[in-house]
């Protein structure tokens, strides 16, 4: 199932890996480098799954979730946190679908887009 995705990091490094190997397994990525800028992009393309670090300046990735889950109209939008932080419990209190550490599950992040876009 393909879909359209989100990804969000303020490392430029980060989004190009991710939105490369999401797009060799034919899903359309989109990028955004803030979470002002994802808030933004959401509004205006309505993607399908958010990848969403934690530490970015400005909103950080729990107060993006936040404000996600507390719009009805984003209500079948799913959140994968993608993060080098180690706080499970609040990504989850914030609302996310699954988490990911960048240094462990990246090469897993395929699968669990799959799965996590199966839930829709």
């Amino acid at each position: 199932m393909a879909g359209k995705i989100l990804v969000v990091d303020d490392s430029r490094l980060v989004t190009d890996i991710v939105k490369l190997r999401l797009e060799m397994c034919g899903y359309e990525v989109a990028l955004a480098h803030s979470g002002e800028e994802a808030l933004e992009r959401i509004a205006a393309e309505a993607p399908d799954l958010l990848v969403l670090d934690v530490q970015m300046p400005g909103i950080d990735g729990y107060e993006v979730c936040r404000r996600i889950r507390d719009d009805p109209r984003l209500d079948a939008l799913r959140i994968i946190m993608l993060t080098s932080t180690d706080d499970k419990h609040a990504a989850f209190e914030a609302g996310v679908d699954d988490y990911l550490n960048k240094d462990i599950d990246l090469l897993n992040l395929p699968n669990r887009v799959k799965l996590v876009l199966e839930m829709l």
